[in-house]
């Protein structure tokens, strides 16, 4: 990486981080560049505005799940895949508790007004709602019961990091993401690829 790209990456994650933390409203381009170790001049060098730096934060996200629903589909049958995306809110419990679902807050703050970044914004969702109807359609569910099936799981867990977050209560998502995975395992069957998949 040249010395210019990784200085916009510098920015970008100090973007997304500082968004997170204090919400991207009241993210400064100043407080970003000193995160990012970059005078406050060569921000704008690599950003003209604060909309580009939260599309830059949207892509960033975007590229994360990307690469996290690739590793996890490496997993050989869909409610282990389901059940390794669940655990990513289990690993993360205590930072969501802190600061809130860094999809789902950037999400919320992009999508009012319902301008280009509120479409930017929605890819993050409609990724993981994709990829996540994938798997239930591969139980042998219909198109339509996947899809409601992909909504309750993405609903569920971003309804916990809103709630443990509003609490400060970390545990919330453990219970939550528990009933989660007793709820799948309902959906999978022993096999774990669903009670009306069709035998290999």
């Amino acid at each position: 990486m040249n010395g210019t790209m990784e200085k916009r990456q510098r920015l970008t994650t100090a973007a997304a981080m500082l968004a997170h933390q204090k919400g991207f409203s009241n993210t400064t381009l100043a407080d970003i560049a000193k995160l990012a170790d970059v005078p406050l001049g060569g921000v704008y060098y690599y950003f003209r505005s604060k909309d580009e730096l939260a599309q830059a934060i949207s892509d960033s996200r975007l590229n994360d799940i990307h690469a996290l629903l690739e590793k996890i589909d490496r997993l050989p049958a869909p409610a282990a895949r389901l059940k390794a995306l669940i655990n990513v809110w289990v690993d993360d419990r205590e930072t969501d508790a802190l600061y809130g679902c860094p999809i789902g807050s950037l999400c919320y703050e992009l999508a009012k007004g319902r301008g280009p970044l509120s479409i930017a914004a929605s890819q993050l969702f409609t990724t993981l709602l994709e990829w996540s109807e994938a798997q239930f359609r591969l139980f042998g569910l219909t198109q339509k019961n996947s899809r409601m099936h992909a909504l309750h799981l993405i609903s569920a867990l971003q309804g916990i990091s809103l709630i443990a977050n509003a609490l400060g209560d970390p545990e919330l998502i453990l219970a939550e993401t528990k009933l989660l995975k007793d709820w799948l395992r309902q959906i999978s069957g022993p096999s774990g690829k669903g009670t009306n998949a069709r035998p290999d």
